[in-house]
């Protein structure tokens, strides 16, 4: 075994010494663990900005969207106010009854003392009264109504006009017109104007603090605009940022006319059909997030430096510690004692105490090898000899082949080369081609089985494996095999097939039974309803008694049990008297006994003793003779019952008690059909082997 043990220990590779791995020092690696500690921070970091960059842009272009639309309320409001006065000025009663001069004053009266001026026109370019121009002078002509226009006065009989310049004072005015019926022919367009400034001073109490607000008309021209608005109005916004105006509303970016970058949200009104924008520069939208990225870069960086500071006087730490571990190293591989390491890193104190622990493990290593062979419960054998004829095996092995038990602490004895004879699938494998032998040449060999004969003439059988052996280079230097005996579960094998075929052998008995039980009943039947419930109450008695000998393993059952059995299922027990010692019938004999008290009992029940509720069963027996010649005698008496008759024809229970009880050797029945109730004497012989109910006449269309 000393000699295995070394051989096994030569098989171990050595660790390489010499390898082209870059080699950094211990501070070297403690930065880039810092490193890589804190990258991943900043890359989190980032990521959060980055969200935090989406989220506020988000929340601006929100905010954008939502003040344009409030903006437009406050506006549509306006022109909603302007369109209520056209509509109470269009109930004039002067106007209704063509009384221009008298709508002329009230229109007047309308407008005084404010900026705004009423309009009333045809469809196309004649005025009828203008509040800027006294009643009776000459009114200069208008623009015709444009097309679209009429479309929407025909739809709403209102609408808002884009911004124009009023001829007469030059300035930029937006007007509200409705659509009001004339006295006589087509009818007429009343109008309210007021200044684009009356607009903007509106629009202002809606625009919050460092937002910029416009309002353009149908063409893209500036209506009003809370910066620089009598710079704008009038005006056509840039091309570039009118045309990302698109739908009800939204958000974009766009430069404006100073060449700053803006976040822009928009909304276009469905009654005016103007459009009202919120302008922020977006440099105020990107400002939170450039001062977290500033503050989140200013920690990182100093968290960085200190992080190196901390790593390089840890590292001086652990590079004396290193240099200690290095010499105890050098001392292990020499074979020297190993001192313990003080040191504060907990982790180096424990590589040097296992240092220490290893030169005591490696001294005990070949004793624990051999512990471990000695002990496993499988056979092992190692071989160095290419023909395998050499081998070392544990006391397993030795055991199992039969050599004496220190025959396994001997290598290479030529008394203890054993000769055996290996079977494998019917065939009988040659020494070259068993497990050891092929992994000699490189074969692996799993889970295969195999039945050695001893030349003591013993056979085992064995599971075996087997694999080579190689040196560092790859060079098969040996094999082992590990093999366990498995014989006593091949002769469990043996014995489930003996046990499954005797279970087949009982399985067509009763398969005989069921079908002679079936065959007498269908015989007997008068009708196929009666021959259901007729067969399926005997195969329930069957069953039952099955039962009984199952739970007895099939050797047999006692007497008693097999009464109460046969009876409780049909009567109430208390109905019958039983007594007898104590008798075991063999299997065959129990069915028999069964079946013959089904049929009395059934017969009770329809004729007899338990067909009232007076009357009742008396079974009682007892055994006759001696030993080897022994007799059961039975008696099955019936009392109470209504006045008994005898019967000329034999039913299948008189046929069944006489063929199984009256046959010759097995005993003989004897029925008695008494005015107090049935009388039944069975005598069977206690240990003969009966086939219940079967017979030569037991075929379809036998005797009936």
């Amino acid at each position: 075994m000393l000699f295995l043990v070394r051989r096994l220990w030569l098989s171990v590779p050595e660790p390489a010494r010499d390898m082209d791995l870059p080699r950094r020092s211990v501070r070297s690696h403690l930065l880039g663990l810092i490193a890589a500690a804190v990258v991943p921070v900043w890359l989190f970091a980032g990521y959060l900005l980055g969200q935090y960059a989406l989220q506020e842009r988000y929340r601006f272009e929100q905010d954008a969207v939502q003040t344009a639309r409030q903006v437009s309320l406050v506006v549509e409001g306006e022109l909603a106010n302007l369109q209520t006065i056209l509509d109470g000025l269009s109930k004039s009663p002067a106007l209704a009854s063509g009384d221009l001069q008298g709508f002329h004053r009230e229109a007047l009266d309308l407008v005084h003392g404010t900026d705004r001026t009423i309009i009333l026109r045809d469809l196309g370019r004649n005025q009828l009264m203008n509040t800027e121009i006294g009643y009776g002078a000459a009114l200069p002509s208008v623009a015709p109504i444009e097309a679209v226009d009429r479309d929407k006065l025909n739809r709403s009989g209102v609408f808002v006009s884009d911004v124009f310049t009023d001829k007469s004072s030059g300035e930029y005015r937006v007007a509200v017109a409705i659509r009001v019926p004339a006295p006589k022919g087509e009818d007429l367009l009343l109008s309210l104007s007021v200044p684009t400034a009356r607009i903007r001073d509106v629009l202002m109490r809606a625009v919050p603090e460092g937002w910029t607000v416009g309002v353009g008309d149908r063409d893209g021209n500036y209506v009003a605009r809370s910066k620089l608005h009598d710079e704008w109005t009038g005006k056509p916004g840039l091309p570039e940022y009118v045309e990302k105006i698109v739908g009800r509303s939204g958000s974009f970016t766009s430069r404006n006319f100073e060449g700053a970058t803006l976040l822009a949200g928009y909304y276009r009104s469905p009654h005016s059909d103007w459009f009202y924008t919120a302008n922020v520069p977006l440099s105020a939208a990107q400002a939170p997030l450039w001062r977290s990225l500033a503050a989140i870069s200013g920690i990182g960086l100093l968290s960085l430096v200190v992080s190196v500071a901390l790593g390089y006087f840890v590292g001086k730490r652990f590079t004396q510690a290193t240099a200690e571990l290095a010499t105890r190293a050098e001392a292990l591989g020499h074979g020297r004692s190993v001192e313990p390491l003080s040191t504060s890193v907990t982790e180096f104190a424990g590589i040097a105490q296992a240092m220490v622990d290893a030169e005591r493990a490696i001294a005990e290593r070949r004793y624990e090898l051999e512990a471990v062979l000695e002990t496993a419960p499988a056979a092992v054998w190692f071989t160095y000899d290419p023909k395998a004829l050499q081998v070392i095996r544990n006391r397993f092995a030795a055991e199992l082949m039969g050599l004496p038990t220190d025959a396994h602490k001997s290598f290479g004895r030529p008394d203890l080369v054993i000769e055996t004879v290996a079977v494998k699938d019917g065939h009988i494998v040659s020494r070259e081609d068993r497990p050891l032998s092929r992994a000699m040449r490189g074969q692996l060999t799993d889970h295969e089985e195999f039945a050695y004969t001893l030349p003591s003439g013993v056979e085992r059988f064995l599971l075996s494996s087997a694999r080579p052996i190689r040196n560092p280079g790859g060079r098969i230097i040996g094999a082992v095999q590990i093999s366990l005996d498995i014989t006593e579960r091949k002769r469990g094998e043996e014995q489930l097939k003996l046990l499954t075929n005797e279970l087949n052998h009982r399985v067509k008995n009763i398969l005989a039974v069921v079908q002679s039980i079936a065959s007498q009943t269908l015989r007997n039947a008068t009708s196929l309803p009666e021959a259901g419930r007729t067969l399926s109450s005997r195969l329930v008695s069957l069953a039952r008694a099955n039962d009984l000998l199952i739970q007895q393993n099939w050797s047999g059952a006692d007497v008693k049990d097999l009464v109460a059995t046969s009876v409780s299922s049909h009567a109430p027990i208390d109905r019958f008297k039983i007594s007898g010692e104590s008798v075991w019938l063999p299997p065959n004999v129990a069915l028999s006994a069964a079946l013959a008290f089904h049929e009395l009992t059934t017969n009770a029940l329809k004729y007899g003793a338990l067909s009232n509720e007076t009357g009742t069963v008396s079974i009682q027996w007892r055994l006759l003779g001696q030993k080897q010649h022994r007799w059961l005698n039975l008696e099955w008496r019936e009392r109470g019952g209504p006045p008994v008759e005898p019967v000329e024809r034999k039913g299948f229970g008189t046929q069944l008690l006489e063929r199984v009880f009256a046959s010759g050797t097995s005993g003989r029945v004897t029925l008695k059909f008494q005015k107090s109730g049935l009388v039944c004497t069975m005598r069977v012989n206690s240990a003969s082997e009966v086939n219940p109910a079967v017979d030569s006449d037991d075929t379809p269309g036998g005797e009936s």
